[in-house]
């Protein structure tokens, strides 16, 4: 087993365990020696992890760091999982901008890169995204599918679906999407998603799906922004674990991926649908310096946006800025 494995392996072991594991134990089980175990049990200690250790007894994992480390994540995602292998920085720019640098040079499919804060994090229209330290998910996947061109945005609808499933399981909440890119929560924005791709002779060389979630962000924090927003502790009124909520939200985008993958769009565009924030609704769409307004009445099989003017006709929309606004018949 390489050793950067050997981490989250061990850790894992330790999580499945409701008491002791031996050093010989978890070695027979992980194909390595007891030397290599300890080893690693010393690795993890210095990344902030409290493991006891009695003689005859074996390890104990008694508390965790609170990071988004790799370790923490990848023990508990299932072995052919998007998030292999995870790289965790302190700081970065963006998460999108490293990781689409990192994919120029070969990073693999599955790649995350997640940052415990961005001093240049961004949306869609390169709107800023600012948190304070420590208290979102912020994080990017490297994906390299063979697409055309015209099926990319159908990653960003997958994402916020897997955003969606992940927070209603392992958090009660009931999110909702709003198309193009966001996810809200109680009528506030939750969290957004920018998709990002390179080409090469109409087929996708990679994508980026970068997810800027508000986890523990305070109220009084949301409150000097300058759009309604939420967090989950807001929603919930106590602080979230973020490296367990990251692996659920991979565990839901590798299920969703492979139906992607697989073609099985009407049953990922139903969802969507049945998860959308607009579905029905009367909305203005912006484009640029074209306003459109009429009634959201679907998705294309593409992620676009269907919407029916007052006329009666349903227009196509890919891009666009959309605002839940009352508009007269």
């Amino acid at each position: 087993m390489a050793g950067s494995q050997l981490p989250a392996k061990v850790l894992g072991l330790l999580l499945e365990g409701s008491g002791h594991r031996s050093g010989q134990e978890m070695a027979g089980l992980l194909g390595c020696t007891r030397a290599a175990v300890a080893k690693t049990v010393g690795g993890l200690r210095a990344q902030g992890f409290e493991i006891e250790a009695a003689p005859r007894r074996g390890y104990c994992l008694v508390s965790e760091p609170h990071l988004v480390l790799p370790a923490r994540v990848e023990a508990r995602l299932g072995p052919d999982s998007l998030g292999r292998p995870l790289y965790h920085f302190d700081q970065l720019d963006s998460t999108n901008l490293e990781a689409r640098r990192r994919a120029e040079t070969g990073a693999p499919h599955g790649a995350c890169l997640v940052a415990e804060h961005q001093s240049a994090g961004r949306g869609r229209l390169e709107r800023r995204w600012l948190a304070p330290p420590q208290t979102c998910l912020l994080f990017s996947l490297i994906l390299r599918p063979r697409l055309s061109l015209g099926r990319v945005f159908g990653l960003n609808n997958l994402i916020s679906l897997a955003l969606c499933r992940a927070l209603e399981e392992h958090c009660g909440l009931q999110p909702a999407i709003k198309w193009p890119n966001d996810v809200y929560l109680e009528g506030k924005k939750l969290a957004g998603i920018l998709t990002e791709f390179t080409s090469r002779a109409e087929t996708v060389d990679h994508v980026v799906v970068g997810v800027g979630l508000n986890v523990n962000v305070e109220q009084s924090h949301l409150a000097d922004l300058d759009q309604a927003a939420n967090s989950l502790k807001a929603a919930s009124g106590h602080s979230w674990d973020r490296a367990p909520l990251l692996a659920h939200i991979l565990e839901e985008a590798t299920l969703l991926y492979d139906q992607f993958i697989a073609g099985l769009h009407q049953e990922l565009r139903t969802e969507y649908e049945r998860r959308s924030l607009l579905l029905g609704l009367k909305v203005t769409v912006r484009e640029g310096e074209q306003v459109r307004e009429g009634l959201a009445r679907g998705f294309a099989p593409d992620g676009a946006l269907l919407l029916e003017d007052k006329s009666g006709d349903i227009i196509t929309i890919h891009h666009g800025d959309v605002s839940l606004l009352a508009w007269e018949k």
